[in-house]
């Protein structure tokens, strides 16, 4: 038994004791390559994977739970009833109840996607101290075109959730970033922030770092299988308005109006500079193919 199964048995019968690692959770901004992550994750048998539970969402999940209305002090709310500890201590029991329906008896690791839980790292720190969290991060021009497409496509809400504008896109983007940056520092050696661009550049190596850090064993064998069920060229055709348009690399370059470039530079230019995803004064100014 792992030090970790030795240590982490669960309270009311629910149990992540067949675990040898704690639960990881890949976050991402929408569009970012958080499927394509997880699926590598989850592609040994041994890793049991969740896609998009919402669990701990700030707006439908049970980090609403943990919300100003429930804050210590006040006359109403959860807080009447029970102290911060006990909130934690029964919201993990539920929560880990809950993913725990994924496991099989074969499944030694949990990997959860949701990017959206990217908001709840702080909460979710809370309920699992010991978890591990994966940030995707991927060019935002490229998440903005994806976006676009996917809210006149197969995601229609989005328009509304997540903006119908390049401007909107990059906010977005830039904002979530920036929350992950500041929540990332809590966690220390247990984040790990991995760019979408450089794992279609050096599959291999990136497979094995996302491995290590997980703590799932590899060898040469188990990876070309991991490369076999999860690249793209073999495993995706590309659809326009499908949910994998085809994960290309600066997608943005024949997709953008130098209108859409302006636009984009204006709300999120400052982060693209930082992250070194573009260069002062030049890439909004190219003579870009209008967007259709």
């Amino acid at each position: 038994m792992s030090t970790y199964q030795e240590n982490r048995l669960e309270p009311g019968g629910c149990s992540f004791a067949q675990l040898d690692q704690p639960p990881i959770f890949v976050v991402g901004a929408a569009r970012s390559g958080t499927t394509w992550v997880s699926n590598i994750l989850a592609s040994p048998h041994q890793v049991a994977g969740i896609h998009e539970s919402w669990l701990f969402t700030t707006n439908a999940g049970l980090a609403t739970l943990f919300g100003e209305q429930h804050r210590a002090g006040l006359k109403n709310g959860l807080s009447v009833l029970l102290s911060d500890q006990d909130l934690v201590r029964h919201t993990r029991e539920f929560s880990t109840k809950i993913m725990s329906h994924a496991l099989q008896p074969h499944h030694r690791f949990l990997v959860e996607k949701s990017p959206s839980h990217a908001w709840s790292i702080e909460i979710l720190n809370r309920l699992y101290p010991e978890a591990k969290f994966i940030h995707v991060l991927r060019d935002g021009r490229d998440v903005a075109v994806s976006v676009l497409a996917a809210s006149k496509s197969w995601c229609p809400t989005w328009k509304n959730s997540m903006g119908s504008s390049v401007a909107s896109s990059a906010r977005n983007w830039q904002a979530l970033i920036h929350r992950v940056n500041r929540k990332s520092e809590i966690l220390e050696d247990r984040f790990l922030e991995v760019r979408y661009e450089e794992i279609r550049a050096h599959p291999f190596e990136y497979y094995q770092k996302l491995f290590d850090f997980c703590g799932i064993p590899w060898d040469d064998e188990m990876l070309q299988q991991v490369h076999e069920d999860t690249n793209f060229e073999h495993n995706y055709s590309p659809k326009e308005d499908g949910f994998r348009r085809g994960g290309r690399v600066g997608d943005w370059r024949s997709r953008f109006s130098i209108w859409d470039a302006w636009r984009f530079d204006c709300h999120a230019g400052t982060t693209l500079l930082d992250l070194g995803y573009a260069e002062p004064n030049w890439w909004c100014r190219f003579p870009f193919r209008s967007y259709r």
